[in-house]
Parts: C-alpha cells; sequence; structure tokens
C-alpha cells in the first residue's frame, strides 16, 4: 500500500490527476535522466569526442524498460548515489564495452537538474492547458452574469450593488495574468544545466559550450549562460508561479463556499445523485469541490516556500540546497494538478442563484442603497450635510428595525425635500451598479485578445 496520499489506491485523485502523476513517477524521472544521457553521448559523437558505435549504443540501451530496477535498488543501498546505480546497469546492458561513454564529461547534478527541467516542462503544459480551460469557463460566467444584480461585500458586510459578472471578471482577469506570467517565464524558467564538477566544462574540455548548446538543442530545453547548480531561481519562480495559481484558485474556492452558506446561498456548486455530504446528516449538500481547492491551495503555496530555502547554497555545489527539490517540486506540480481539475469541474458546473442574489438585496432593508441615497440627496441639500443625514437615518433604520426609506422621510432634513417616489427610485440596486457592465465588458475583450496573441503550442 502506498504510505502517500498522492498514490493512495483510494484517495489519490482527490489530491493529484493520473496525468501530472505519470510525469512525476519513478518511471518518467528515469527516462528523463537517460533521454538527457543519450543527448549528451550523441552531442559528444558528432564532435568526436566519443565514438559513434557508442552513441548508437547508448541509445538503444539506455531505456527505462530494459532495467533491472532490484539491482538498482540494491547499489543505491550499497552507493548511496543517486544515478550511478542506472548508470553502471545501462554499461552492462551495452555490447561492446560501449557503455563506457554512458555520462562521459558530465556530473550527476547536470543530469538530474536538466531532467528535472523536462518535468518541469511537461508541467508547463498541463497547467497551461488547464488555466486555458478555466479561463474560458470564467468568460462564460462573466458574459452570462454580466447584469446579475448581486450585493458586493467589504469586510464581510453588505456594501454596495454589484453584479456577480463583475465578481467574475475580477476572477478572469487574475486568471489571465497568471497565464501571461506562466507564457512570459517559459524561456527564463526551461533551461537545462549540463556545466560538469563545479560548473566550468571542464570534463568537456574546449567542446563544452558546443555540447552544451547541442544536448539543450536535442530535448528542447534553453542553454543556460552560466552553470546554476548553485542559483536556484529558475525552479524557485516556477514554484512561486504555481504558488500564485494556487492563491488564485484558492480564493476563487473560498469565496464560492462563502456564497453557498445556508444564510447567503447564492451560489450552488455541481452536485451528482449519490454525493454523501455527512454521515450522519443525510440532508448535508456540503460544497466539498469548494472547499478541497481552497485546502489544496495551502499545500501548493507553502511548498513555495520550501523552494525559496533552495535559494541558498554553499559554494559551486550544496545537496542540501538542491536535494529537497526532488519532492517539492513535484508535490506543487501534484497538488496543483487537483487544484486546476477541480476549478475547472467547479466553475464549469457553478449554479447561479439569480433570485437569491436579488432577494438578498433587500437584507438590510435598503440600507445596501446608502451610498447613491447620500449622492443624490447631496444634490439637494450639499454632499456633507446629506452624508450626516443618511448615516444618522442608516443608525435610526437598525436601531427602530424600519426600512431605510421610511427612516430617510423621517429625518428632519430631508423631510420635504424629496417624495416617497423619488426616493424609491433613488433607492433601486439595479440603479446602482455603477460602470459593471462595462467593466464586464472590458475584461472579456482584453482576455479574447490575449488569448488570440498567445503562442501556438503551449499545450
Amino acid at each position: 500500500m502506498a504510505s502517500h496520499l498522492i498514490d493512495s489506491q483510494v484517495y489519490k485523485d482527490s489530491w493529484s490527476t493520473e496525468e501530472m502523476r505519470q510525469v512525476w513517477d519513478d518511471m518518467s524521472m528515469i527516462r528523463r535522466w537517460l533521454e538527457v544521457e543519450t543527448a549528451l553521448a550523441e552531442a559528444e559523437a558528432e564532435l568526436g569526442v566519443i565514438p559513434a558505435e557508442a552513441a548508437r549504443e547508448i541509445r538503444m540501451k539506455a531505456r527505462v524498460e530494459l532495467l533491472d530496477f532490484d539491482y538498482i535498488a540494491a547499489e543505491f543501498q550499497r552507493t548511496g548515489h543517486s544515478i550511478m546505480p542506472i548508470l553502471r546497469n545501462v554499461q552492462r546492458l551495452c555490447d561492446d564495452g560501449w557503455g563506457e561513454y554512458i555520462h562521459y564529461g558530465a556530473t550527476t547534478q547536470d543530469i538530474t537538474d536538466t531532467g528535472m527541467m523536462l518535468g518541469v516542462k511537461e508541467s508547463y503544459t498541463i497547467i497551461l492547458r488547464d488555466l486555458s480551460e478555466i479561463e474560458e469557463a470564467l468568460m462564460r460566467l462573466a458574459e452570462r452574469h454580466r447584469s446579475t444584480v448581486m450585493p458586493g461585500r467589504t469586510h464581510g458586510q453588505h456594501a454596495l450593488p454589484a453584479t456577480f459578472g463583475f465578481k467574475a471578471a475580477i476572477w478572469l482577469r487574475e486568471i489571465s495574468r497568471n497565464i501571461s506570467r506562466f507564457v512570459q517565464s517559459r524561456e527564463r524558467v526551461l533551461v537545462g544545466n549540463l556545466c560538469g564538477g563545479v560548473g566550468t566544462y571542464s570534463g568537456f574540455g574546449s567542446l563544452g559550450m558546443e555540447i552544451d548548446r547541442r544536448v539543450m538543442d536535442k530535448i528542447g530545453l534553453g542553454t543556460a549562460d552560466i552553470a546554476w547548480h548553485t542559483s536556484r531561481d529558475r525552479l524557485a519562480e516556477f514554484a512561486c508561479l504555481m504558488a500564485m495559481v494556487g492563491c488564485t484558485l484558492g480564493k476563487i474556492g473560498n469565496e464560492i463556499y462563502e456564497l453557498q452558506k445556508t444564510e447567503i446561498a447564492e451560489l450552488k456548486e455541481p452536485f451528482v445523485m449519490g454525493q454523501v455530504g455527512s454521515s450522519t446528516m443525510p440532508h448535508k449538500r456540503n460544497p466539498e469541490i469548494a472547499e478541497a481547492v481552497h485546502g489544496l491551495s495551502k499545500l501548493v503555496r507553502y511548498r513555495a516556500a520550501m523552494m525559496l530555502e533552495s535559494l541558498v547554497g554553499e559554494h559551486e555545489r550544496d545537496g542540501a540546497a538542491w536535494k529537497p527539490e526532488w519532492v517539492t517540486i513535484p508535490e506543487a506540480c501534484l497538488y496543483l494538478s487537483a487544484v486546476l481539475s477541480k476549478s475547472a469541474l467547479l466553475l464549469n458546473g457553478l449554479e447561479v442563484e439569480e433570485q437569491r442574489m436579488r432577494g438578498n438585496l433587500d437584507m438590510l432593508k435598503g440600507l445596501i442603497m446608502s451610498e447613491a441615497a447620500m449622492f443624490g440627496l447631496g444634490q439637494r441639500l450639499g454632499k456633507q450635510t446629506a452624508h450626516t443625514a443618511v448615516y444618522e437615518a442608516s443608525i435610526g433604520s437598525y436601531s427602530e428595525g424600519i426600512s431605510f426609506k421610511d427612516s430617510l422621510l423621517k429625518h428632519s432634513a430631508i423631510r420635504g425635500k424629496i417624495t416617497a417616489e423619488e426616493l424609491d427610485d433613488m433607492l433601486r440596486p439595479e440603479k446602482y451598479i455603477g460602470l459593471a457592465e462595462p467593466i464586464v465588458d472590458r475584461a472579456l475583450e482584453q482576455t479574447r485578445r490575449e488569448r488570440a496573441e498567445r503562442p501556438e503550442g503551449l499545450w
């Protein structure tokens, strides 16, 4: 049985996705290391550093399905070295002694760093694809509910009328900016590291830079301008970008959770017959998806803190700084994959209770329109006088339990200055949503433009 929820036969799909697990499982990690080793041998053969026959043999035998993992595990326990058992296994598989040339001039961290970056590249593809789906879902929500009036809340309290489309458009633009950050960071982050023992190409001789460039061209990564064995900023940036996405989606999940509360009931997450909310209260329809998105997002963002620790390393190599990444980066990717998958499910199936939103606007008996009343009456009384009068009428509404309209009409500074009919019109929430609708239109237009301008082949 698995000892981690990510690999649990029962619970794994709640904490990650199968697609992302395949990116970061043992076999995939070793497959990427062998891909780097093979590209290295071929680049060196092209330049006459090793025999061409050696490169061909390494290409045929450096395959994960040919490895003896019992031998590798035993050798790892004996040697304590990360990749020497794998190299020795490949060497044993190669005919005519050609396995002697595997890993020629490289150091372990060259291979593991570059292999890690290949995994990061695969993860970029999944993350960007899923973010694009979430972006589409938010575009639909923003457009469909452009004019769906609801209470806007500040400090957890009713503030002014807004629209649900406006709220969705805010989420949308944050997701779009996160996509832009990922796209813009690709060239900077997706860079290999093949520089030898202390980063000076000493094992490669004068051809070191050319070997490095050729290997990276073969495997589809950028070539480093200088060794980054103890410069972990690229991976730290990737982790921080994942954390930002996790925080954005966690915030959205928490907001949907809050708006599903029985007393508010403005949203409902998708529900299918057979879901069970409680083992003891059969009526419960718990916000399981929104809750999971919020909870999992915490696991993503706290992995970023661990990655920032990797930035502090000693000299030209420091395993204490670098090796924790083997846990941190895959875990962050795996947790984020679950956040993304659940967020797409949540937003694509979100039920918006428009009547409840409209009904909640009246919860304070009209007080949500105090700003509108202040500015409207300010044209007759002066803004500061109107503010004082509306404030006092608001307190009266609270203390006497009467409607805001009635409290306004009773106030000495207001009485006779406005009719009940005029006040009714002034206090209509639908008339006081500001520029919410054109703001939504602008957000949608900008997002469509950005989507059209994004490079092809990102996922």
